[in-house]
């Protein structure tokens, strides 16, 4: 005999990328925070000049139109119902998650008073972990970009790295 029954499927929330309106991200995020979901959106401060030559330091997103949120794959659609909101990742059919980690070792460079630059189809090098540092522990990509060896973290789904500059001697190499 088969038995149906309607039990809900326990499953851990995980760290889903959504892709906003543009210029929106601020806004999405206050959406999201007002409808109690956990939400991370990276800032950091650039310095901006006018044609005035006028110069101030404003707060942008780190990952243009990105914004992470944590949660369960059942709610992936009704976030995406939200205005501001345009689509989540996905790869092959499947929503594109970010691991716990990577979003730790994203709040530690956001936080750190080091600079961060985000590159797009950079030269990536091989597997690293830092072993000195605000970031000790943390595993990123090695990243070639400008004659620069720099840390980084992948974006799952996008071709998007967060780097900071990095010396040889606060990583080791990961061996698989």
């Amino acid at each position: 005999m088969i038995s149906y029954t309607n039990k809900p499927i326990k499953e851990e929330p995980k760290w889903y990328i959504f892709y906003t309106c543009p210029r929106a991200e601020k806004v999405a995020y206050k959406i999201l925070k007002d409808l109690n979901y956990t939400v991370f959106l990276p800032i950091r401060k650039t310095l901006k000049i006018w044609k005035n030559r006028q110069r101030k330091f404003i707060q942008e997103p780190l990952f243009p139109n990105y914004i992470f949120v944590n949660t369960n794959t059942c709610y992936l659609h009704k976030i995406t119902m939200l205005p501001k909101i345009c689509y989540y990742l996905s790869t092959n059919g499947k929503p594109s998650s970010i691991s716990e980690q990577d979003i730790e070792a994203l709040k530690c460079m956001v936080n750190s008073q080091e600079e961060i630059t985000v590159e797009i189809n950079p030269q990536i090098g091989e597997k690293v972990v830092i072993i000195k540092g605000d970031l000790t522990g943390y595993e990123g990509v090695l990243v070639s970009c400008k004659g620069k060896q720099k840390f980084g973290i992948q974006l799952a789904g996008t071709n998007l790295i967060a780097c900071i500059d990095v010396t040889a001697s606060i990583i080791n190499i990961v061996k698989e």
